[in-house]
């Protein structure tokens, strides 16, 4: 059987700004079906990061023209018919709706994203797909609401997360708050810098935070900057606190692990995260969240997280304080953390949908 797959997803993956959700599902399914083909259908030439299972080759086939125009003929015309060219069995889709053949089982999985674009490519083909996969009851609400008839063929995968989160003893994290927190405790906040992240609230909240408790606690962001977040990093340099802002522009795996490892807090200020990578993460490493009651956030964290009111920069930085402050109340929270799966999970659910 052979699969095809959009690449692009996997190509922007990365721990600290998408979670490498697209690619622990794409690996993890080749190495489960491994008499099975996949073929990533990319727009330009690609080199993984990590080496893939020998049954997932790259297919490129680049873009007649530059800027808009090659992107709109690339989605319309060029990749209908590399999967004709292609022959494929199955195609599955990560997080776009592209053109999906009639007479192909096709497949969608939606990872962080709440959302999919307006506009007649996604109308006319969201209704071709077999199934669509999403990973909170948030997603699948979203999706509901916006398609109706689209509800009988949602299915929920169980997130989970990569086997590098792992809990550190008293030694392990004296060592990873040496190397990026002078030694001192620190909130940590994982994703891009970009405002959809609320950056700039969190910045604030911390400011209350810093000036009401005279702590020296910081404030590490681990994501790279989008261009909609130059304006961010640009007041990063003029921010009261900054020498108390530790910013990890390129974590990999093994670093984010240890630096979730080493965090008093997750701080997640996602609005409309699908998926809260970084609060299922926390719990693997045994670190609780204080996080915005929103988006797929409230069922990520449970009892396990304190959620703040949505655009209230007064209350944020009242939990964060509170968490710090009181480590009867961290401890509760830890009491509460429940067994966070795999992802081998959720790819053996979906690999047994998509290979059948």
């Amino acid at each position: 059987m052979r699969i095809a797959v959009n690449a692009l997803p996997l190509i922007q993956d990365s721990p600290a700004d998408t979670g490498n959700v697209s690619t622990e599902m794409l690996v993890r399914i080749a190495r489960l079906h491994p008499d099975t083909e996949f073929v990533l259908v990319a727009g330009k030439a690609w080199l993984p990061a990590d080496p893939l299972p020998l049954n997932v080759e790259v297919a490129v086939t680049k873009p007649f023209l530059k800027g808009k125009l090659g992107n709109y003929l690339w989605r319309s015309y060029q990749w209908p018919r590399m999967l004709k060219k292609l022959r494929a069995d199955r195609v599955l889709y990560f997080d776009e709706v592209l053109p999906v053949p009639l007479d192909t089982p096709a497949y969608l999985v939606m990872t962080r994203k709440g959302t999919l674009p307006f506009g007649p490519m996604t109308d006319e083909n969201i209704r071709r797909f077999r199934k669509v996969l999403v990973f909170s009851a948030f997603a699948k609400e979203q999706l509901v609401n916006r398609f109706p008839r689209l509800a009988e063929r949602i299915e929920l995968l169980t997130p989970g997360g990569n086997e590098a989160y792992v809990p550190l003893n008293w030694e392990e994290r004296e060592e990873v708050k040496r190397e990026y927190a002078d030694g001192m405790e620190y909130f940590l906040t994982v994703g891009s810098i970009d405002p959809s992240n609320n950056i700039i609230p969190l910045l604030k909240a911390f400011s209350m935070l810093k000036k009401r408790l005279r702590s020296s606690i910081k404030l590490v962001l681990a994501g790279r900057a989008t261009a909609e977040g130059e304006d961010i990093v640009e007041a990063l340099q003029t921010y009261k606190f900054r020498q108390d802002v530790i910013w990890v522009k390129d974590a990999d795996q093994e670093k984010l692990a240890r630096l979730t490892g080493g965090a008093y807090a997750i701080v997640h200020t996602a609005g409309a995260d699908a998926m809260a990578v970084p609060i299922l993460a926390g719990q693997k490493c045994q670190v609780p969240a204080v996080a915005l009651y929103a988006g797929a956030s409230p069922e990520a964290g449970g009892d396990a997280a304190l959620n703040s009111v949505p655009d209230d920069v007064t209350d944020l930085s009242e939990k964060m304080s509170a968490l710090y402050k009181d480590e009867m109340l961290r401890s509760r929270l830890l009491n509460h953390i429940g067994r966070v799966p795999s992802w081998d999970d959720a790819a053996e659910t979906l690999g047994q949908m998509v290979t059948s």
